[in-house]
């Protein structure tokens, strides 16, 4: 397996994780700018690194820290209040980005009269392909591993993470179904949908994807399984889909009437 140090310049030392999101940043402003052109949505380039800027900071690292605290560990963090903001010693939750980063998205398009929905839907698509590279990442890292691997028969995609035992490369799973997701919503886009049809089949579709590869994740061991059986990230990823479902079964309606 790869160092997750990526290089080192003097006392510079470079993460393969870093990397990852530089690499998702800079694609997806790359991804909404073409799409833009196609559809305007956003009234220069420069709403759209403003806008980028604040879903990276306050949305993704900040949302996916805080997310990680309350959801994941809270006694710790509690009796460890210092240690909350220690981002570099790993624990970011997925879904507390995401609801940060709707609250971000609101709020900017509050300020500057843009459709909520509409810029929703373009940035939802590169939005599923960076986390195509966080989760190689979190390969190289030797996070989030997947559960022991009993069946003789799959033991050759086993991933030894260093613990002697070898696992499920459940990182890999969630890369491919980020990527895969990534194609299906620029196809949708491409169909020229009603206002909001991309960013809730992104919410069902993840929801969908990541409940069914949490079966092959390890769950934190902080918090374990939750009725012996489901984790805490399908659980919040069941409700994505249940909230995607809904948003796109009212779209249909509200449309149906509009007509």
């Amino acid at each position: 397996m790869l160092d997750p140090i990526a290089l080192k310049i003097g006392p510079v030392t470079v993460h393969w994780y870093g990397i990852s999101y530089a690499i998702g940043l800079l694609l997806s402003i790359w991804i909404v700018y073409l799409l833009n052109k196609k559809r305007k949505i956003f009234k220069d380039a420069n709403q759209i690194f403003d806008l980028a800027f604040w879903i990276f900071l306050a949305g993704v690292i900040l949302g996916g820290r805080l997310g990680y605290v309350l959801f994941y560990n809270l006694p710790f963090y509690l009796s460890h209040p210092a240690k909350i903001f220690a981002i570099w010693e790993g624990g970011m939750s997925f879904h507390g980005g995401l609801l940060a980063t709707i609250l971000v998205i609101w709020f900017y398009c509050k300020k500057n009269k843009i459709n909520f929905l509409s810029a929703g839907d373009i940035i939802v698509i590169p939005g599923a392909l960076a986390l195509t590279f966080t989760r190689l990442a979190n390969f190289v890292n030797r996070e989030l591993v997947g559960r022991p691997i009993e069946n003789p028969n799959f033991k050759w995609m086993g991933v030894d993470f260093g613990d002697g035992v070898l696992r499920y490369p459940s990182q890999l799973f969630q890369s491919a179904s980020a990527l895969l997701l990534f194609l299906i919503l620029l196809f949708i886009y491409s169909r020229k949908p009603k206002r909001g049809v991309a960013v809730f089949s992104y919410i069902g579709l993840y929801g969908l994807f990541r409940f069914i590869e949490e079966f092959w994740r390890q769950p934190d061991a902080q918090v374990g399984f939750i009725w012996h059986y489901f984790t805490l990230g399908q659980l919040f990823s069941l409700l994505m889909l249940i909230v995607g479902g809904v948003g796109l079964i009212l779209i249909k309606k509200f449309n149906k009437q509009a007509s």
